[in-house]
């Protein structure tokens, strides 16, 4: 198992990371170019499609990741590049709970007006680029971790 891991804590970092620019690149800027209502309606289709694979990237990697950072106890050096990786995957965890899912319930219940739903899709779009440069730390100190692992 100790084996399989870093490889699922990588591939599911990377993945989450392009998954994550996906939706910055294509829907964000759909998202944006649409009246605030019509977003609004628009996102009750789309936020459920885009669970699935947000899930399915991001909670292996965060598993995996957390479980290295116990396996790597006695490698001090190649649990703190575990460490660091998990740390970015909990910070993304923790924005998009306390963020980005409550704002995405409340476009998904059209619970804003026009001006408010404009002004929080900006506030969405520019927090969702705060998780993909730390999606991308995440994945950066993965490699790290494995590739000093390999050398030990």
């Amino acid at each position: 198992m100790k084996k399989i891991l870093p490889y699922i804590a990588i591939l599911g970092a990377g993945a989450f990371t392009g998954n994550m620019i996906n939706i910055g690149l294509s829907y964000a800027i759909h998202w944006q170019s649409l009246d605030p209502i019509v977003f609004m309606e628009t996102f009750k289709i789309d936020f459920p499609l885009l669970l699935g694979p947000t899930a399915a990237t991001l909670m292996p990697a965060f598993i995996a990741t957390l479980w290295l950072v116990f396996l790597n106890k006695d490698n001090k050096e190649v649990r703190r590049f575990w460490l660091f990786a998990f740390l970015a995957l909990l910070l993304i965890n923790i924005l998009t709970a306390v963020y980005h899912l409550p704002m995405n319930l409340n476009f998904m219940e059209l619970k804003y007006s026009a001006s408010e739903a404009t002004s929080k899709l900006q506030g969405w779009v520019f927090f969702h680029w705060i998780r993909i440069a730390v999606a991308l730390t995440a994945s950066v100190f993965s490699i790290k971790a494995f590739q000093r692992s390999n050398k030990n």
